[in-house]
This record gives C-alpha cells, sequence and structure tokens, in this order.
C-alpha cells in the first residue's frame, strides 16, 4: 500500500481503500499517540456519519473520551478542539474530492494539523500491523452542542463588526451543499448583511455544483450577484475551510488574487508582519508583502506545512492559490468564514466596491490545468520535468521553473487525487499562454510514454 497521508489527510473511497478496518485502525493509533481527551467532526458528505460512528468505536475501545462536535465545517470543529482543551482531534472529511471519496484530517492539540513527522509516525503505526496496547479501560462519550455557535462568535468577533454593519452589505453565499450551510449565512447575519442562499442545503451528493467552488462552477453565483445586486458574492468548498469571491459585477477571482487583496487589507496595518504562502501561489503576493515591508516565506504546497510555519515564524497570516486563506488571530488554520469576514472588513474600511479594490493590483496573467496521472507515475514525471526546464529549478514542491523576467511555471503531483498539476504565471499573457502549454505538453507526452511502455510490459 502506498502513502496514506496526502497534501491533506488520507482520502479514498469508502469500501475500496478507505476501509471500515483501517478508519479503526487509524482511531486506535490516533488515541494511542495523541491522549485521552479527542474531538470528533464531520462534513456532510453521505458516508460521514458512518465513518464516524466507525472511528467513535475505536477511540472508545482503546480508552479515549470522545467529545463528538458532529457535522460542522472542518475550522468549527478545530475551533471546538481548542476551545474544549482536547489533546486531539479527528476530522471526517474529504474536502472537495468528488462525492464518492471521503477522508481523514488528524488534529493535534489546539485544533492545528499534526505535523509531517507525527504523520509518517502515525503511518508507520497504521500499516504497521503490530497490535497497539490495549486497555482495560472503556472511553466515554461526550456530545459537543455549541460548535456552530462559537464559531460564528468567534468568527464575528475578530472584525470590526460596527464597521461592517453600517454598510449594509448585501451578500449572496453559495454553500455548494457544503457545511458552511450551517454557519456563514449566520456570521453574514450577525454583520448585518442581507444574505441571499444559494445551495445552502447540506447534501453529500453536491448536487448544486460541486463540491469543488473553481470558477466555471460558478455561474449560478454570479448570476445571483447581479440579480440581486448585492455587494458580494462567496463561495466554499465542501468542507468549509475554502472560500472563492465574486465582485459585484458578476466576476469570479482567484483565490491568490483575493488572498493578496486580504494580504494587502492586514499587512498595512502594521509594518514588518510575517506571511506564509506556497511554491504555486501567484508573485502578486510578493508585490504587496514588500509594498508593506512584510516578511514572506515560500513553502510547499498543503495546509499542514502553511500552518506549522506560521506558528514557528509568529506569521500573521498564510494563503494559497486556491482560495485557503489563514488569519492566525482567529486560528492559524485555513478557514473559509473568517476569510469572507475579513473580505467584508477590508470593503467597509476601503468604502470601495470588490471590483475597485482589485483593479489596485497589478495584473498577473495565469493558466491552470490538471491531468491524470496514476500515483506511480508522479516521480517519474517530476524528474523528467525537471531535465527538460529551461530556467531557474526549484523543487520545493514538484518542479517550478522561473525566468529572468519574474515568469513563472509549476509542475507538481496532487498530494490528494491522481493528478499533475501544471500551472504558469506571467505578466505578460503570451508568456503565461507559452510556458503553460510547453510544460501542460511535456508532462501529457511523459505520461502517455510511461503508460505504453507499461502496456509492452
Amino acid at each position: 500500500m502506498g502513502r496514506l497521508f496526502g497534501t491533506n489527510g488520507i482520502r479514498g473511497i469508502p469500501g475500496k481503500d478507505l476501509t471500515d478496518e483501517l478508519v479503526s485502525r487509524v482511531g486506535h493509533v490516533v488515541a494511542a499517540r495523541l491522549g485521552r481527551h479527542i474531538g470528533l467532526g464531520y462534513d456532510g458528505r453521505l458516508t460521514s456519519p458512518r465513518l464516524s460512528d466507525i472511528m467513535v468505536r475505536s477511540l472508545l475501545e482503546a480508552g479515549s473520551d470522545v467529545h463528538l462536535i458532529g457535522l460542522a465545517p472542518t475550522p468549527a470543529i478545530q475551533l471546538s478542539i481548542r476551545r474544549g482543551g482536547y489533546d486531539g482531534g479527528v476530522v471526517i472529511t474529504a474536502s472537495h474530492n468528488p462525492p464518492e471519496f471521503n477522508g481523514i484530517k488528524v488534529m493535534g492539540v489546539g485544533g492545528l494539523e499534526i505535523t509531517r513527522s507525527m504523520e509518517e509516525e502515525m503511518e508507520r503505526l497504521i500499516l504497521s500491523r503490530v497490535p497497539l496496547p490495549s486497555t482495560s479501560i472503556r472511553g466515554t462519550l461526550h456530545p459537543v452542542t455549541d460548535s456552530i455557535e462559537a464559531y460564528v462568535k468567534t468568527v464575528v468577533g475578530n472584525v470590526d463588526g460596527d464597521r461592517i454593519r453600517r454598510r449594509r452589505f448585501k451578500v449572496v453565499v453559495d454553500a455548494g451543499n457544503g457545511v458552511q450551510a450551517l454557519s456563514a449565512p449566520k456570521i453574514f447575519e450577525r454583520l448585518g448583511c442581507h444574505v441571499t442562499p444559494v445551495f445552502c442545503d447540506v447534501d453529500g451528493a453536491f448536487p448544486g455544483r460541486g463540491s469543488e467552488p473553481s470558477a466555471e462552477k460558478l455561474t449560478a453565483l454570479a448570476e445571483n450577484v447581479v440579480k440581486v445586486q448585492a455587494d458580494l458574492g462567496v463561495a466554499f468548498d465542501g468542507d468549509g475551510d475554502r472560500v472563492m469571491f465574486c465582485d459585484e459585477r458578476g466576476e469570479i477571482h482567484t483565490g491568490d488574487r483575493a488572498g493578496a487583496l486580504l494580504l494587502d487589507f492586514i499587512l498595512s496595518q502594521k509594518k514588518g508582519l510575517k506571511v506564509v504562502t506556497t511554491v504555486a501561489t501567484s508573485s502578486l503576493v510578493d508585490h504587496v508583502t514588500k509594498k508593506n515591508s512584510g516578511v514572506l516565506f515560500r513553502i510547499r504546497v498543503g495546509s499542514v506545512d502553511v500552518t506549522q510555519k506560521m506558528v514557528a515564524e509568529g506569521a500573521i497570516a498564510g494563503l494559497e492559490e486556491n482560495g485557503g486563506f489563514f488569519y492566525a488571530p482567529h486560528q492559524p488554520v485555513r478557514d473559509g468564514g473568517m476569510t469572507a469576514a475579513l473580505m467584508l472588513d477590508a470593503l467597509a474600511r476601503w468604502e470601495r466596491p470588490l471590483s475597485e479594490a482589485m483593479a489596485t493590483l497589478p495584473t498577473y496573467h495565469q493558466r491552470k490545468g490538471k491531468l491524470s496521472c496514476p500515483d506511480d507515475l508522479k516521480e517519474t514525471v517530476v524528474r523528467e520535468v525537471k531535465a527538460l526546464a529551461d530556467g531557474h529549478v526549484d523543487t520545493t514542491d514538484g518542479v517550478r521553473i522561473e525566468y529572468d523576467d519574474g515568469s513563472w511555471a509549476i509542475v507538481r503531483p496532487s498530494g490528494t487525487e491522481p493528478l499533475m498539476r501544471v500551472f504558469s504565471e506571467s505578466q505578460d499573457v503570451a508568456t503565461a499562454d507559452r510556458l503553460y502549454v510547453r510544460y501542460y505538453s511535456i508532462v501529457e507526452s511523459i505520461i502517455k510514454k510511461a503508460q505504453k511502455m507499461t502496456n509492452l510490459v
């Protein structure tokens, strides 16, 4: 069996690679390594309640007390783990993956995702089949009933509520049938907004527009923003830790442009603050950080890594290109609800619409794509792309190729799906297109060649 923990926890298809036995084994290892008090929550996927039941049983059998947070956004579960002072926690979720998938995220003290070294240690125990320490003391189950309300209050308390309420914003909320449907509308209503809901019923089949808030899937959001003359549209992923934004004219903005705008808002309030981002994020982040005399750290892709680097460096914020934003004064984890509230705070302070605020940022042209790639071919692709690269090579995560004019491209394996991702960026649109076509074609050719050789064998 290959590596269990990917970029963000364990993912798989229940009954296939995410078996009941594996889920139970994870529970026993969590109890053995993290401690007596474990918080447990889950997203709205159809298989989440059953997998949660299996996890509860295994944790109780291993002697841990389970604090059952239940159905909630991942950041709300993380906050509940921190507020409860638990030794750690488990979230049953597959985030943005298709509905047939599910997964497991393991949290440590404070609701922070466990470190990569802890993942490796747990993985060895899970896969080793070595009998784990047994106990005659069975844990007890404790329902947690206030996680959503506590989360809403905490998010609202981390922005200037009075300033936002004076603006009486109109907001369209697209929860994508995910669990932010339970909290995001409440956050906006507490901030004095008029809310128009879209796909705000929790449904693990994600019938509205799927669990991934990519721009091409957000037509209903954009149409509703224009129809009701809203100030802002927001769209969340399946477990509610990421958000994408739509301006008042119906234009969807990329995760890193929206994140850079929020950075400008946060960093402008105090010079010298630290920020963490990944090698796949726009150079716009460098521009905004430098403009505000901040300090930027670029690391590998993964919310685990961003959180750990933020904690280590004392960074105020972190961001990813996919709409993940981390705000340390709230909690140093991806949090879609907190990010959306921060955007309202920024717009209220600037007293300008989102389209005008975005227009203050310089333009960087991007191309993004993905190709199906079996997991066992990913290392081959990375190795061969590196050999063919014609610029400065950075191998922090996959292969990032940088050029003297500031343009760049990156080829990296997905840590959650059998995919290779190809991004390019330049301030010249033709260059961004050329780099994207070059590296996409290279990756495509490598995969086809490797698969042809495999078929011959």
